[in-house]
């Protein structure tokens, strides 16, 4: 896979319907299975600084939108 930090390709929308309870294990961290309302299923590959990154950016975007 490539580095694609900071780019902003043009990407779909993957509306989250439901995260799975079984998370895996991977060389890289771990893998967290999601599902889209039509049952389409995206693995996302986590190690210990993407999944702190990707939770402060969920825990501040919901904070601006949402408030304290």
């Amino acid at each position: 896979m490539g580095d694609h930090t900071g780019s902003a390709r043009n990407a779909a929308d993957f509306v989250i319907h439901n995260v799975l309870d079984t998370v895996q294990y991977s060389d890289r961290g771990v893998v967290v299975t999601m599902v889209d309302p039509q049952g389409a299923r995206l693995r996302l590959h986590i190690t210990m600084v993407t999944g702190e990154m990707l939770c402060e950016h969920i825990a501040e975007a919901l904070e601006q939108r949402y408030g304290q």
